[in-house]
């Protein structure tokens, strides 16, 4: 049975709060190794988002821009109405924290910008998830990511000019940001100056940081939006569930929230089937259609700067 087949095969509302959705942090395949695949090509997961409603998704690596996949699968979607946003993530590979790359990125179509991720000084010290990964690829990962581990601010707490840098570049170019895998201190920096000079930004896996509502409202305090992955909830050494979830949602409102996917492991469906489960899961809990649809569409339109 084909993707197309496999969506349409549902029950005839099966997609119902997924319409019009974009899904803001999308794993292609391959995203760290072809040794290391996720369930199906770009090409035919986009197909099957497209199924099941969806309007587009942000394609992201942890390694290399990926703006060219991206215009690569548009042309291939270009009568389906599937929209796939380039992004660039600032890890050591790319250059780090360099303006001059966030330009070149705008200029071959990346929408979002990703601080950075397994380069975070933070989440090298702690030997990361995608570190670890990525450790059993390269022999010599180690050496490297602790040689060029990446820190969003100086001792004092304050945002490196790098890292402000950075930002106004983003503000410049019209472009999306989001804290990538920053500590807590590093992205409330972040969040305060993206709000002086009225940066969108995205808080990214805000919840592996703390789940006390004000600390989490300080963020929307500050504009930034707040992103809820499914691929914490699905991870077998999961720490967190649904309702943990349900009650940062609770605690911030859906007016300040993204629920996205993150996914790219074997053990789970493709990225359209997680988000309609974590959807639907949060429907069950007792999350209107509305509040669902500002979560996976409005505001998701809203932080790449289209209309919503």
């Amino acid at each position: 049975m084909s993707d197309q087949q496999l969506a349409t095969a549902q029950p005839e509302d099966f997609g119902r709060l997924l319409r019009g959705a974009i899904d803001l942090h999308v794993h292609g395949r391959p995203d760290l190794s072809p040794g290391l695949p996720n369930r199906g090509s770009d090409l035919e997961v986009a197909r099957l988002a497209h199924a099941y409603g969806l309007a587009g998704w942000v394609l992201k690596s942890h390694l290399w821009a990926t703006t060219d996949r991206a215009r690569a699968l548009r042309e291939a979607l270009a009568d389906e109405g599937f929209t796939v946003h380039g992004s660039v993530t600032l890890n050591p590979p790319v250059g780090g924290l360099e303006p001059a790359v966030v330009e070149l990125a705008a200029a071959h179509g990346a929408r979002v910008v990703f601080l950075p991720t397994w380069g975070n000084a933070t989440d090298v010290g702690r030997g990361g998830y995608i570190s670890t990964l990525l450790g059993r690829i390269a022999p010599s990962f180690g050496e490297y990511a602790d040689r060029t581990a990446i820190s969003l601010c100086e001792a004092d707490g304050r945002l490196t000019g790098r890292a402000r840098a950075v930002i106004d570049a983003c503000r410049g170019l019209g472009l999306a940001l989001a804290t990538g895998h920053a500590s807590v201190e590093e992205s409330r920096a972040v969040a305060a100056y993206c709000a002086g000079i009225g940066q969108r930004l995205l808080v990214t896996h805000p919840l592996h940081y703390t789940t006390d509502p004000s600390m989490l409202r300080e963020f929307t305090a500050m504009g930034a939006y707040l992103e809820f992955c499914n691929a914490p909830l699905v991870h077998p050494d999961a720490h967190l569930t649904v309702r943990d979830v349900h009650e940062a949602l609770t605690a911030v409102g859906a007016e300040h929230a993204v629920l996205t996917t993150d996914v790219f492991s074997r053990w789970v469906p493709p990225e359209p089937e997680c988000l309609r489960m974590f959807v639907e899961q949060l429907a069950y809990l007792g999350w209107s259609d509305d509040q669902i649809a500002t979560m996976v569409s409005t505001n998701p339109r809203t932080f790449l700067g289209e209309p919503a």
